[in-house]
């Protein structure tokens, strides 16, 4: 789970064994012990290190050379010594996270209801209104009130938690109600 990415641009992005991410902009290269121009140390991106990177070209262009053992280390020990910034902890990162899921399940409702986001659901649910599709609209708004019922309820409940006694993510996640469909509804 451990992330380590210096881009061509001097940002430092780093994500820590507990799934804390940050990111440090326009800073100096972290002394790891080789050389490099580029690093990523990555699940999902890759474990490679660009010596010379060339502007002139794309970056999937670019030369790549596969990190080395000894270079792995070097980057998890960095990782695990380095600090986020100020103010920077999980509990932030969790609230801020399960804030997104929560809109974008919104998002998704009123898609499956034929709106493309909430605000067309507010003027086409409002009381009084004629529009064809007023009852889905109201559904969608019962829906995101519900769901930002429950989001604040789990972010009081991240807040009030230690860093170190905090769930998996997904935990958090797993208690928003599932999006309302059509299909869903009885």
């Amino acid at each position: 789970m451990n992330q380590l990415i210096y881009t061509e641009d001097n940002n430092l992005h780093i994500t820590k064994p507990n799934g804390l991410r940050y990111e440090y902009k326009n800073v100096e290269k972290p002394n790891l012990g080789f050389e490099f121009d580029v690093v990523v140390y990555d699940m999902q991106e890759g474990e490679y290190k660009i010596v010379n990177y060339n502007d002139d070209l794309p970056f999937n262009e670019q030369e790549k050379s596969a990190l080395e053992n000894s270079e792995r280390d070097a980057i998890e020990d960095f990782i695990n010594q380095s600090e986020p910034p100020n103010g920077m902890c999980l509990n932030n990162q969790f609230m801020s996270d399960i804030e997104n899921v929560t809109r974008d399940r919104i998002n998704e409702c009123a898609n499956h209801y034929r709106f493309e986001h909430l605000n067309e659901c507010v003027y086409a649910g409002r009381e009084g209104s004629n529009h064809p599709f007023r009852s889905e609209a109201r559904r969608v708004l019962e829906f995101a009130d519900a769901i930002w019922t429950v989001c604040f309820q789990t972010q009081d409940e991240i807040n009030a938690t230690r860093e170190d006694h905090l769930k998996p993510f997904e935990e958090y996640v797993h208690v928003l109600p599932d999006n309302a469909t059509p299909d869903s509804i009885s």
